[in-house]
């Protein structure tokens, strides 16, 4: 419940992110957002990996500490969003998102809210 509870807070807080922008790197826009999927990512919050894939039609599989979810993603101008059936109760979520060297970071109030990755983890 605790993990839930801390992946819900993760993704509100990318959400703050539509009215506070993004510190560092080179914003991406709707269409270079769109290009990343599909794909497996892995992402790191607070310390914490959440691993999910993105799949080309805009659904989520997505898996925390032995916790899955499903859920969406969408870009709605320069923003990404993503609403999980559990971990956000179905509410989206946008953001936008930077790239700081392989890392693409979603920034909130100056602080880097989550960062994610493709990772190699699915090709094995």
């Amino acid at each position: 419940m605790r993990l839930v509870a801390f992946i819900g807070a993760m993704v509100a807080g990318l959400g703050l992110l539509g009215t506070v922008g993004y510190a560092g790197g080179a914003g991406l826009d709707g269409r270079s957002i769109k290009q990343l999927f599909p794909g497996y990512f892995e992402a790191q919050v607070q310390g914490y990996r959440v691993e999910f894939t993105g799949s080309g039609n805009g659904t989520l599989q997505g898996i925390a500490y032995g916790r899955q979810d499903q859920g969406r993603w969408f870009v709605k101008g320069n923003s990404l969003c993503v609403s999980w059936k559990q971990w956000t109760k179905g509410q989206a979520k946008c953001g936008l998102i930077s790239q700081q060297g392989g890392w693409f970071v979603a920034s909130a109030g100056g602080k880097e809210v989550l960062k994610f990755r493709r990772s190699m983890l699915a090709q094995q």
